[in-house]
């Protein structure tokens, strides 16, 4: 069949449209599609779900049995057209969870690589030094670099090329937890700067929960739920995929600073004591806890050792068998889950509506982020 020419990207952005379906040679089917506009859309799912396969067809490395690929209204993918355009013809900025930059260039080197494809949306090379700090790095080796400075590389490299879309590949898997939050942050803030629409692909609810706009959720190869991201995440996991722990609790607390020996700050308007040793330097912070570290009463309770009482209302019950998914809105675009038993629900009389307490222990508490502070 004779190949026809894509039609050209322009500089409008109208977002991604995807369909396809592909089969590996050990049995594993892929049937999906999906669209992602502006802001930050994540394709969610437990491993061998076919999140890596969907970017890898997004990126041109995989050509799928069938499917069909446009970006901001130009066709990328139409294997019916007999159109596969490669990947660097694609303006596409990827960024792998590995890194893969170069390892006889510099930091300089390597970032300087994106500008040789000379794109059509230029940034300047200053400000994405700049915003990804990486001013100190420029003369050193990728082998010397920690991986949280060798994935902001990455993500400057893949700025730089001036991308239409940038697509990221679980960037967060090979960065232990101490660095997570600020690639977390410059990664926030890269988005924000430049407006790039970002594809992310994640098996951490935490993650999506903060990064994302929208959320695919794939199970086995097959889209799930789609559609704004705590909702959708929330019934996807409870209802859909019904996997383990649930649906992660994430909430942002302002205003941290040292009272008396520790660190609180507020959740909703209200007090909220952090875990001892957190390394806070900042005004707020993301914090995580699992639905099984939230107690409910129907009213505040003293006397504990608990130290959040976070009030809300009721929102939703979602009943399962052998327990419950309670979820209360606190209030500011914040809410809590709770797992508790079903004679819980009914002894409570927890339904929409109910006002109750949620008591959290702050050893159940993880910060999912450091300093919130100077963020763009």
């Amino acid at each position: 069949m004779a190949r026809e020419e894509p039609q050209s990207l322009g500089s409008a952005v109208s977002g991604l449209t995807l369909s396809a379906r592909h089969r590996y040679p050990e049995g594993f089917e892929l049937e999906a599609e999906l669209e992602a506009e502006g802001g930050v859309t994540a394709v969610f799912g437990p491993s061998g779900s076919g999140k890596s396969t969907v970017l890898r067809i997004a990126a041109g490395i995989l050509r799928p049995l069938e499917g069909r690929v446009s970006l901001g209204g130009a066709t990328l993918l139409d294997t019916a057209r007999g159109i596969c355009l490669p990947p660097e013809k694609r303006r596409i900025g990827l960024v792998f969870q590995d890194h893969r930059l170069f390892p006889h260039l510099s930091v300089e080197g390597n970032l300087r690589y994106g500008l040789r494809r000379r794109p059509a949306r230029r940034f300047p090379f200053e400000r994405v030094v700049e915003v990804l700090e990486l001013g100190g790095l420029l003369e050193r080796d990728p082998a010397s670099l920690s991986g949280g400075e060798r994935q902001r590389v990455a993500l400057g490299r893949a700025i730089l090329r001036g991308p239409e879309l940038l697509l990221l590949d679980e960037p967060l898997a090979a960065v232990d937890a101490g660095r997570k939050d600020r690639i977390l942050a410059y990664l926030e803030r890269a988005v924000s700067e430049w407006s790039l629409p970002t594809l992310l692909v994640s098996h951490d609810q935490a993650d999506v929960r903060r990064l994302a706009d929208r959320v695919v959720v794939l199970e086995a190869g097959r889209v799930v739920a789609s559609g704004p991201t705590a909702s959708t995440l929330d019934r996807a996991v409870i209802s859909a995929m019904r996997s383990a722990p649930g649906p992660v609790n994430v909430l942002r607390v302002d205003g941290v600073a040292e009272v008396e020996g520790h660190l609180e700050g507020s959740a909703a308007g209200q007090r909220f004591q952090l875990p001892a040793g957190l390394p806070v330097t900042g005004a707020g912070v993301y914090v995580q806890f699992l639905p099984k570290d939230v107690t409910l009463a129907r009213a505040d309770v003293s006397g504990l050792s608990v130290r959040n009482h976070l009030r809300g209302a009721v929102r939703e019950v979602a009943a399962l068998p052998g327990h419950a998914y309670v979820a209360v809105d606190l209030g500011g675009g914040q809410a809590v889950w709770a797992e508790v038993t079903l004679d819980a629900v009914r002894e409570l009389g927890l339904a929409p509506g109910r006002e109750v307490v949620c008591l959290i222990k702050t050893t159940g508490v993880e910060a999912l982020g450091g300093s919130l502070a100077g963020r763009a």
